[in-house]
């Protein structure tokens, strides 16, 4: 039987493991920076009066998350004392919804498109 010797592998895998790196790192950074639209438009409605600021202040990108393989963020309250937040933005059984989110997200769609392609060519020049 034939010996088979392969010099180098060790590096490649090396290499790999590193652009693998970069590109989770890469990705990561385009989702942040595609939900700052999102965020700026919530900040700045009309829909909803804050007379404490609280719920402005609180509005966030949260950190990166994966579900089923998927990464994603989330841009909202991020603190459990503006509890109510929600309620504006989807209403209860007394109060109708004003959504402030939702809105912001539909009006920069395609600007979050092009910040991730734009964030990800220039990260993989």
């Amino acid at each position: 039987m034939s010996e088979i010797s392969l010099e180098g592998v060790d590096a490649i895998i090396n290499r790999l493991n590193a652009i693998n790196a970069n590109i989770n790192k890469l990705t990561n950074k385009s989702l942040k920076n595609a939900g700052v639209p999102v965020l700026e438009d919530a900040k700045v409605t009309s829909m909803f009066s804050d007379r404490t600021g609280k719920l402005r202040d609180g509005l966030k990108i949260s950190g990166v998350k994966t579900k089923d393989g998927i990464k994603f963020i989330l841009v909202g309250i991020d603190n459990s004392e503006i509890f109510y937040g929600k309620f504006i933005e989807f209403g209860t059984s007394k109060m109708p919804a004003t959504p402030f989110l939702a809105p912001a997200y539909q009006k920069n769609k395609k600007r979050i498109i092009d910040i991730i392609k734009d964030t990800l060519k220039e990260g993989l020049k």
